[in-house]
């Protein structure tokens, strides 16, 4: 797309927001944003700037610890965005990547040559400030104890909090210390809120923390393109306990985003947070499309064994769990390990400066660490700078992290004018559809007796508090979520612990048989290294020719029970749809005649109608069988004849003389042993765990979905009548106005109504262009 496009675009989006400006001057009332009609000028305006700037958003979305704060932190260049084991990413954070860092910049210079600022809006600050106050007020000392047990890694802010030491909040930081200190401090404030007070604070936050800093990389030449790159982290679907407090904050940066990238954990592929994040990103398909949903499957250097998912096998899971099925779908997934990324990236940057750097900022020991886990001190004492660069760049290339940099960010920054200037359109042209119906509305009913028309509007007035009645005697959703989830223990869940049960033991059964027969019928033992032993185990000489058995003993029987985990968490996404709409079509049935009848009032024929939205609960595979083998000792006794020599005083010690000697000799060689009972054990012990985290979703995740629901069904409602209801007051007062002044208004309203569906149908043509 050329420039001219979008500077059309521009023109037409200010124009727009010049005609929404007007619509504020006449008082009209035509969005269902949250904060109004100035939120949804708003909203326009940022996708304005968006194109002005050749601003291309992209959200980075991953369930807990899948390595998303590290590939964020590979693809700026440096180390950023905080890390560490457990949990870091609480709060939406957009990192602006403001300007490329040529390497010849990099020369006697660290990584706080990079300078990040970080910004924070005045309201927002002052609402972090609050929650310090409100924290210390909820976190006791006896408390604190127990709570310290579980997340230790928050003992510091807890003992700052309670010390009454953590420093105010500003509105700006500077340095990569000082924005890490910050952003460790946020999102931890928040972890805590969600921990200790779930229901007492709420993130309405005016804007996320902002984070703009120039960026490096090793293939920056390849991806180098017009426009501006944001990255928007977000914290993983999996955080239950944040969800209440960040659904408004993550959903909003999620609308607001051009596209969308998915991380993976390889190590947990077909655990139950795939299908969360597909289940996140469902409303936002439908937006973007699914041809803007890039994934990356992290922690490709986890892989062991031979039998583990090739490169192919992983793009296939992975368009399966996410839901991607178009032809071109695997070429938008791709395999890296942000680990050797980052750490290869960091020692490129250091040598840029001098060839001691890497040595002098430690990147060559983190590097040596991936490379050398045995003996990587002593293989860096020997590694010259040369070695040092190439054993980096093999690094990098197994990595895989310059083939996601020139296929996703060079495809993304090469395409960031029209994905900007499409979505621009598309929220203009939304604001312009309401704009008209409201105006037309609005401009109809003046000449109505200003009586009939205040009396309406006290009757929605009415109606409104009738609902919100309604709203009220909804059943409490942990409730529902709990009898649902028993129903489903004591149904779905318990048939395919049955199953699973009959899978386990129809693996016993052919492990006696096989057990059974004389190693005398199988002359291979010898060859093969199995060998039976009367008391059931399988012996083996070395260790992983034990651990092939196993993995190739369990894999069918493994299969059979991902089939009934398969089955049985379809059945419970059936019913748990099936709950969520009975529950919505309930409250339609209560909500929907007084609707009906505000309708007819209206004489406006309209319909309410809300979707549920697919949800479910992951592939709960069952994981690979840990290997529990037994050593054992075996001790050997043969007689063996050997020569002894010795010199005897007969001969004076001159002549040695010759003997033999019958001895017994005793050799020492280990065994492994493979039990097949421990090896049931194992499969049983990992379906049940599976069983499990199904039977722990049902509880928050039904809870969510029919709160969602049933929330949502009454926030369109109650937004429908209020828009309608303001309406109605206005045109109340339109109506006491002189009969020649409302002539005037009903002339003006009629030329913004031509006006409005004038540019709405430029909007339109450009968008199709």
């Amino acid at each position: 797309m050329g420039n001219a496009r979008a500077a059309d675009a521009i023109e037409l989006i200010e124009q727009v927001l010049d005609l929404l400006s007007r619509a504020m001057e006449l008082e009209l009332a035509w969005s269902d944003h949250p904060e109004g009609e100035s939120g949804a000028i708003d909203v326009v305006q940022r996708e304005l700037e968006a194109v002005r700037g050749g601003e291309l958003r992209m959200s980075v979305v991953a369930p807990m610890k899948a390595g998303k704060s590290t590939l964020v932190n590979s693809v700026v260049g440096y180390e950023l965005l905080p890390a560490r084991a457990a949990a870091m990413t609480t709060l939406p954070t957009r990192i602006v990547l403001d300007r490329r860092v040529h390497e010849a910049q990099l020369t006697d210079h660290d990584n706080d040559h990079f300078a990040p600022v970080l910004e924070l809006r005045e309201e927002d600050a002052a609402q972090f400030n609050l929650l310090v106050k409100a924290l210390r007020a909820q976190v006791s000392k006896p408390a604190a104890g127990d709570l310290l047990k579980q997340y230790p890694h928050l003992a510091s802010l807890v003992n700052d909090i309670l010390s009454d030491r953590v420093e105010d909040i500003g509105v700006r930081y500077e340095g990569r210390a000082a924005v890490q200190k910050c952003l460790t401090l946020l999102n931890d404030l928040v972890r805590l809120a969600g921990r200790v007070m779930p229901d007492g604070w709420k993130a309405d936050l005016v804007d996320v923390p902002v984070v703009r800093t120039p960026y490096w990389s090793v293939a920056s030449e390849e991806t180098d393109g017009p426009g501006r790159l944001v990255i928007v982290d977000t914290p993983g679907p999996d955080e239950y306990e944040l969800a209440d407090m960040l659904t408004t904050v993550v959903r909003r940066q999620l609308s607001e985003s051009h596209i969308v990238l998915v991380v993976l954990d390889y190590t947990k592929m077909g655990g139950k947070s795939d299908a969360q994040i597909r289940e996140l990103m469902e409303p936002l398909l439908t937006v973007v499309g699914a041809d803007k949903l890039f994934a990356v499957v992290n922690k490709i250097d986890q892989k062991r064994h031979e039998t583990d998912l090739d490169n192919e096998g992983i793009v296939r899971s992975a368009c399966a769990n996410l839901g991607l099925t178009d032809a071109r779908a695997s070429s938008r997934v791709f395999t890296v390990s942000a680990e050797w990324a980052l750490a290869s990236v960091q020692v490129l940057a250091a040598l840029a400066r001098s060839d001691d750097a890497p040595m002098a900022d430690g990147s060559a020991a983190r590097l040596a660490r991936l490379l050398y886990p045995v003996d990587w001190q002593d293989q860096l004492e020997d590694m010259s700078p040369g070695r040092l660069r190439k054993s980096t760049k093999r690094a990098l290339e197994f990595s895989r992290i310059d083939q996601f940099l020139v296929s996703v960010v060079a495809w993304l920054r090469m395409r960031v004018l029209r994905l900007a200037v499409d979505a621009a359109l598309d929220k203009a042209g939304a604001e312009l559809s309401d704009l008209q119906t409201a105006t037309l509305a609005r401009r109809d009913l003046i000449g109505r007796e200003s009586e009939d028309l205040a009396a309406a509007a006290r009757q929605i007035s009415a109606d409104l508090d009738a609902i919100a009645g309604f709203r009220s005697q909804v059943s409490s959703p942990s409730k529902l979520a709990g009898e649902l989830a028993g129903q489903l223990s004591k149904g779905e869940l318990k048939q395919a612990g049955a199953e699973g049960e009959r899978v386990v033991e129809s693996f016993r059964d052919a492990m006696k048989a096989e057990n059974s027969q004389s190693w005398s019928r199988n002359p291979m033992a010898f060859f093969t290294g199995i060998f039976r032993r009367g008391d059931g185990a399988f012996e083996f000489a070395t260790q992983e020719a034990a651990e092939d058995f196993v993995r190739t003993e369990v894999l069918w029987y493994r299969q059979k029970l991902d089939i009934v985990l398969e089955r049985a968490r379809k059945h419970i996404e059936s019913r748990v749809g099936a709950s969520a709409e009975e529950q919505v079509r309930r409250q339609s049935e209560r909500v929907r005649p007084v609707v009906v009848r505000a309708a007819t009032r209206m004489k406006d024929e309209f319909d309410v109608t809300f979707s549920i939205p697919a949800w479910e609960l992951g592939r709960a595979n069952v994981a690979e069988l840990p290997t529990e083998l037994q050593t054992e000792t075996k001790a050997t006794s043969r007689k063996v004849e050997r020569e002894y020599h010795q010199r005897s005083w007969r001969t004076l010690w001159l002549w040695k003389s010759t003997y033999s000697r019958t001895e017994t000799e005793i050799t020492e060689e280990h065994t492994y042993l493979v039990r097949p009972d421990a090896m049931a054990a194992g499969l049983q012990a990992s379906f049940d765990e599976r069983l499990k985290e199904i039977h722990a979703a049902l509880g928050g995740h039904v809870r969510e979905m029919i709160t969602q629901q049933v929330s949502q069904y009454y926030d369109q409602v109650e937004a429908f009548l209020q828009r309608y209801r303001h309406i109605l007051q206005q045109s109340a007062e339109d109506n006491q106005l002189q009969e020649k002044r409302q002539v005037e208004l009903r002339e003006s309203l009629t030329a913004f109504l031509d006006a409005t569906r004038a540019l709405h149908s430029e909007v339109r043509h450009l968008r199709d262009v």
